[in-house]
């Protein structure tokens, strides 16, 4: 799983440096690990807004982790890679190794620009939407909007 967030508050930093201390801290082009920030708060708040971008297993409380992330951050998106589709016989699909994965957006799309609310991208192949359509129906909702470019 990836997470991506940016922070504009030293406390937040701060708190977000505990759960993640491995994560990459970028401030303009300069990155840093959570663990090499400064721990001066005058200096930190002069590396604000900061980014920061970790990718950790799904594994222990990773998720809630996240959620503390996300929940003061400015905008931010937890991305699911590696996954795979498994067949849908119903739809004449076969199961999806390659470009398989989910992506959760808040105040942000998926190439960053800054929007309101949120969106989940479901990354299939062109031409491949109804797996999209298949796994929106499972949870009874549906895919608003057209297909886009993604990674």
């Amino acid at each position: 799983m990836g997470l991506d967030a940016e922070l504009q508050d030293v406390r937040d930093v701060m708190r977000v440096r505990e759960l993640f201390p491995e994560a990459v801290y970028t401030h303009r082009r300069s990155d840093f690990r959570g663990v090499d920030l400064p721990v001066d708060t005058a200096a930190l708040a002069g590396l604000l807004p900061m980014n920061l971008a970790a990718e950790e297993d799904l594994r222990g409380d990773v998720l809630s982790r996240a959620v503390e992330v996300l929940r003061p951050a400015v905008w931010g998106q937890l991305a699911w890679m590696g996954l795979s589709w498994p067949a849908v016989p119903e739809l004449n699909l076969g199961p999806e190794y390659a470009r398989s994965g989910v992506q959760a957006c808040f105040n942000t799309d998926a190439n960053l620009e800054p929007v309101a609310g949120h969106t989940v991208y479901v990354h299939v192949y062109r031409g491949d939407e109804d797996r999209a359509r298949h796994l929106a129906r499972m949870i009874g909702k549906d895919v608003v909007g057209p297909p886009e470019h993604g990674w």
